[in-house]
């Protein structure tokens, strides 16, 4: 097996992860996803030219896989940030809960006019 050829099936299963995650499955696809994309920097590194015609359409084609790959990583990312700030704030909020005067500031004083 060519090496053009198992980088491209690599990246087909690496779209075929992308589109069955979903928030069950979601850390060990994400496992998954990190592995498979190991698997594909190493392999593309060994991909040297001349490319025969068939290597050249899995190239094209691979462009196209990595295109909506990309942009459903992005999207992936954009959750898992957005994930990871709303669990921020719950405990921020859960932290006042517990404790509402731990956060007051003492920054005035008060001057007694009387003598």
């Amino acid at each position: 097996m060519s090496a053009v050829l198992h980088c491209y099936t690599i990246t087909k299963k690496l779209k075929e992860a992308i589109e069955k995650l979903n928030e069950e499955n979601r850390e060990t696809t994400i496992e998954e996803i990190d592995s498979l994309l190991e698997k594909r920097q190493q392999l593309l590194g060994t991909i040297n030219p001349p490319f025969s015609a068939e290597e050249q359409s899995l190239g094209k084609q691979m462009i196209t896989l990595n295109k909506e790959i990309d942009s459903n990583l992005l999207k992936l990312r954009a959750e898992v940030k957005r994930d990871m700030n709303n669990l921020n704030k719950k405990k921020e909020s859960a932290q006042k809960y517990r404790n509402p005067f731990e956060s007051m500031q003492y920054d005035g004083m008060f001057y007694d006019k009387k003598k």
